[in-house]
């Protein structure tokens, strides 16, 4: 017996709904691919746990989302329009070695950056782009490292320059790429602190991660990802032995001590 959960389309006013995905598939030439049939919707300001196995095609569906690789079939849409046209709706910190920490930038120039689209190619920043820069790292609590270079900075520190760099495209949806790796836990708090500061600014957040009892306690809704979507509600809807198994073979452990989810997985990933 099949233990996917069965997508439901439920009805959300377009004001409500920050992101759809429907029968989204996408992959990388000669490779397959590396989701197939995957939907789900996010209302406004929510906050998502996507987990699942090494290869599960977690950055495969964030980066079709933001247009960095093609999907071959499905739609996205972001508050209602459909993705190809509003890339701009959406802000994307990819993961940590995806980025040359050696660019002779500073934090302000990098932040700068996500403002490209509003600016236009070979013209100045105005006055307003500036304000934005600054209220960003105000937000993230960064003004005084805005002419620190970005190599300079700390694993938690570096976290939150990318945050703020989506922040300034103006989005109100953000996709976080396994934000929480190679950190220790001091910058850990640091990017769960402005985490929480964007949830209550009603900022609709999907973040990949593999720290399974964050994404038990922290998030309001998880999505477990193999290829397609195995389950997606509430942890308690997600974190059931036979569902994890599912996804991520081996053998898996669910408990509950002193009103903490604790979870034992021997993660084989996938084939």
């Amino acid at each position: 017996m099949a233990l996917a959960v069965e997508y439901e389309s439920v009805q959300h006013s377009a004001e409500a709904l920050a992101l759809s995905v429907v029968d989204l598939s996408a992959g990388y030439a000669g490779q397959g691919k590396a989701i197939e049939g995957v939907n789900f919707e996010v209302l406004s300001g929510e906050r998502v746990a996507v987990i699942g196995p090494n290869g599960a095609g977690k950055s495969t569906l964030f980066k079709a989302i933001v247009g960095l690789i093609p999907f071959s079939s499905g739609s996205i849409s972001i508050h209602g329009k459909d993705c190809r046209s509003s890339h701009n709706l959406v802000g994307y910190v990819p993961q940590q070695e995806e980025i040359d920490w050696s660019f002779p930038a500073n934090v302000y120039d990098v932040v700068m950056m996500g403002r490209t689209r509003q600016i236009g190619w070979l013209r100045w920043p105005r006055r307003l782009d500036h304000e934005i820069v600054h209220s960003v790292l105000e937000q993230v609590g960064l003004a005084n490292f805005a002419n620190r270079q970005i190599g300079q900075l700390s694993g938690g520190q570096k976290r939150r320059v990318f945050i703020a760099r989506a922040l300034a495209q103006e989005t109100d949806v953000l996709l976080l790429d396994e934000p929480f790796s190679g950190v220790d836990v001091a910058a850990e708090h640091e990017i769960m602190e402005t985490l929480d500061q964007l949830k209550q600014a009603k900022i609709t957040i999907l973040l990949a991660t593999h720290d399974l009892n964050m994404a038990a306690t922290r998030f309001d809704k998880l999505m477990l990802l193999r290829q397609h979507v195995v389950a997606y509600g509430l942890p308690s809807e997600v974190f059931l032995p036979e569902v994890l198994q599912e996804a991520y073979g081996g053998r898996i452990g669910v408990f509950q001590q002193a009103g903490q989810t604790i979870i034992i997985s021997d993660e084989h990933g996938c084939p």
